[in-house]
């Protein structure tokens, strides 16, 4: 963990193989995860296929948009790893607003009213969709301009991707294809927590829910059990995401549940040793946006 500020954006993680040369024959991935409250990248060395840098920042607090974007820029432009070549930049936008529309019913000519039919979307957002192949869906969701604009003149050729569709496509490849056995997978980020509830290898819940204290997140995943019809003695938790072995949330989940486990990193890719500095659920999304289409 290392503090560091600039423009009040903040410095959360650093994780650097020292012997990484950034650009060397743009043989790298470049992944980025970005929300109006985080940032975050990390880089796969392709020939080796293994993640070698990886580092987050994190909004300050009470600050504007403005500020926070202008904080973005100068870390971007003085940051040697992103002014590197990269053979493919894939960039995650985090937010909660989405639909998703099963594959043989969706038309991108109708992604305005797919989105409106569920949410109010404000001026100055535009809309886009990803393709879920594990899932057989599209999922469309807004990004304002705005930031869209900062992100096109940060990098370039880049393949955007809404947060949903690297978190629901690597747990149904779990799914599929590495045994994962799991009832609910709960995903948690600050401020926001998603659950995805599977059944037979099929996802058949998922939703994105705000938080401000563990007792939230706690009331609206019982709730979400409880609409689902599903005992939580009799059922297998997985967390994702940023909550610790030693949180409270974790500690409050144990007794209810038959089974309470922290997920792993996908095998597909190999790991600096720099990256034990984290734990194998951190930056769940942000590791597996490799894996998808």
């Amino acid at each position: 963990m290392h503090d560091f500020h600039v423009n009040n954006v903040n410095k959360k993680h650093s994780i650097v193989d020292e012997s990484f040369q950034p650009g060397f024959n743009n043989k790298h991935f470049l992944s980025i995860e970005l929300s109006w409250n985080n940032f975050a990248y990390c880089i796969l060395d392709s020939d080796r296929f293994q993640y070698r840098v990886m580092e987050s920042y994190e909004r300050g607090e009470y600050v504007s948009s403005d500020l926070f974007l202008s904080g973005l820029n100068e870390i971007v432009e003085n940051n040697k790893f992103l002014n590197s070549g990269f053979e493919r930049i894939t960039l995650i936008y985090v937010a909660p607003q989405s639909v998703f529309i099963p594959a043989e019913l969706y038309a991108e000519e109708e992604n305005d009213t797919y989105l409106e039919f569920n949410h109010i979307i404000e001026n100055g957002y535009k809309n886009y969709s990803d393709k879920l192949n594990n899932l057989n869906a599209y999922a469309i969701y807004p990004v304002p301009k705005v930031l869209k604009s900062n992100c096109d003149k940060w990098f370039n050729n880049y393949r955007l991707r809404h947060f949903s569709t690297p978190l629901i496509e690597s747990v149904l490849y779990d799914v599929f294809y590495a045994g994962f056995k799991g009832d609910i997978v709960i995903h948690v980020q600050k401020g926001h927590f998603e659950i995805l509830i599977l059944e037979e290898g099929n996802l058949r819940f998922f939703n994105s829910f705000n938080y401000q204290t563990w007792d939230d997140l706690l009331y609206y995943l019982f709730y979400v059990i409880e609409q689902t019809d599903l005992s939580a003695e009799n059922t297998d938790l997985l967390i994702l995401g940023q909550a610790s072995m030693d949180s409270e949330l974790y500690i409050n989940l144990i007794p209810y549940f038959n089974n309470v486990d922290f997920g792993s990193r996908s095998d597909l890719f190999k790991y600096h040793r720099a990256f034990e500095e984290i734990p194998h659920h951190y930056f769940y999304n942000l590791l597996n946006a490799n894996a998808c289409g």
